[in-house]
């Protein structure tokens, strides 16, 4: 099957081919810049010019050692023409070699078993001719090479010159060594940039998925062909379900305002009744239903996000709030209560609490309502004498919908199961957190911890 120009690029933007190339890349990049590095290290840079430099002088020997001694001279003096550099001497009968010098120096080498580091690269001896090399460092990578000779006849030809050695190898290992580093950490900037950070904005997006308030948020995470796909499947899913979540809310909205007439009517007729027993049953129902129908709009009206956020001092929503409960004649007490100044929507604040102390007066008669704070948290503290919870029911009850078993039965404290959990929405829309502890001596006690930093910056 021939390929076309698109599904190349769907097969090379694939994550498998981008972690398949990274991994080459690298293994490239490791494997060739270790080999550079060490062949840098390890170069000989004396041997290659020296062995030039001695061939050159043993051939231009030999060919001296075939004329005449008197004629060698004028040899000599046409080859400057073509050696500048080198200097040639013919030395007198007197010239002793310098000390630590020796004429045959390769069988010098086998005799005394001497690892010079010039041995390997010095020319092969042409003939018989006896030479004697001496090497000496002149600084800036240069050394003066001096290279003694002796005739068939024991006449001794010099020949010296300046010889420029190969820079040393340790600034280029290092640019190597960098050039691998940093191409190693762009391959792993590329890593993150095209394959890691994509994932990163799809979880981000996933998170708010469904939350209370929040819109479907635009997914384009880029990145390789499978994010792309899974974040235009994201989108659609997004939107899928942020129609099926306000179809239901305005369902049930419309019911139970709808609901509200006839109850209305229900409570205007029940004042005709005639016996009072009858007439005071019937309004306690109406009652009921009235409260469960306002519990059930409050809960799909907690969490939302539309309310803006404004700085309230809470012990002083707190206090307000206990004397209201105290003033209609409920058993509710403020305890310790600690100035704090924090951003927050009012009204879900206030239904928080509202529900929290309705919740605890049903079931324990009466309730007390503190504020401690810290450093870093703001914590509410609703505490009452009833029943409690079980610890193994206590998760379950934060749920909406959820009744305990002492409420399965429909009475005048009973409802739909949604005091906890639209305390728990508001909670959540202020990134607080809930929890049911029991109470010492027995009874419920609940705790609404919120992080002073995130309300500060929010």
């Amino acid at each position: 099957m021939k390929l076309t120009g698109r599904r190349w690029f769907l097969v090379f933007n694939s994550i498998a081919s981008q972690l398949l190339l990274l991994l080459v890349v690298a293994l490239i990049l490791l494997l060739g810049g270790f080999y550079l590095a060490v062949s840098l290290a390890t170069k000989n840079r004396v041997a290659p010019p020296v062995m030039m430099f001695a061939e050159r002088q043993l051939m231009i020997g030999q060919m001296l050692a075939l004329h005449e001694r008197d004629e060698r001279q004028s040899h000599l003096n046409g080859l400057l023409n073509y050696h500048p550099n080198t200097t040639f001497t013919l030395e007198p009968e007197s010239f002793v070699l310098p000390k630590a010098l020796v004429w045959d120096y390769w069988n010098y080498l086998d005799a005394q078993s001497v690892d010079d580091q010039f041995s390997q690269h010095l020319p092969f001896r042409v003939g018989s001719l006896p030479f004697a090399l001496e090497l000496e460092e002149q600084g800036d990578n240069q050394i003066l090479a001096t290279m003694h000779m002796r005739m068939p006849d024991d006449q001794v030809f010099t020949a010296r010159s300046q010889l420029r050695l190969d820079p040393p190898p340790n600034l280029t290992v290092t640019l190597v060594l960098v050039f691998v580093i940093i191409s190693m950490a762009l391959l792993l900037v590329w890593a993150i940039v095209f394959l890691i950070r994509p994932i990163r904005r799809i979880a981000a997006v996933t998170d708010r998925i469904a939350r209370d308030g929040s819109e479907p948020l635009p997914v384009d995470a880029g990145g390789p062909t499978e994010l792309r796909l899974v974040s235009q499947a994201l989108s659609k899913m997004q939107h899928r379900i942020q129609h099926l979540l306000e179809d239901r809310t305005r369902m049930l909205a419309a019911v139970g305002h709808d609901l509200r007439t006839p109850v209305t009517r229900l409570r205007l007729r029940a004042d005709t009744v005639g016996p009072d027993e009858v007439k005071d049953g019937l309004l306690r129902d109406i009652a009921m239903m009235d409260g469960l129908l306002s519990r059930l709009m409050s809960y799909f009206q907690s969490g939302s996000h539309h309310e803006e956020k404004t700085t309230l001092e809470f012990c002083s929503l707190v206090e307000t709030l206990v004397s209201e409960w105290e003033d209609a004649g409920h058993d509710v007490t403020l305890g310790p209560c600690e100035t704090v100044t924090m951003r927050a929507r009012l009204n879900e604040l206030m239904r928080m609490i509202d529900n929290l102390i309705d919740n605890a007066i049903k079931y324990g008669g009466s309730c007390q309502v503190s504020l401690f704070v810290d450093d870093e948290t703001a914590r509410l503290e609703v505490v009452d004498h009833g029943p409690g919870i079980p610890e193994e029911d206590r998760l379950l009850l934060l749920e909406p919908f959820t009744r305990g078993e002492k409420a399965r039965t429909m009475d005048n404290k009973s409802g739909f199961g949604l005091g906890l959990a639209i305390a728990v929405k508001a909670a959540e829309s202020h990134d607080a957190t809930l929890e049911l502890i029991e109470t010492p001596g027995g009874g419920l006690t609940v705790h609404v911890t919120f992080p002073l930093g995130r309300q500060a910056s929010a």
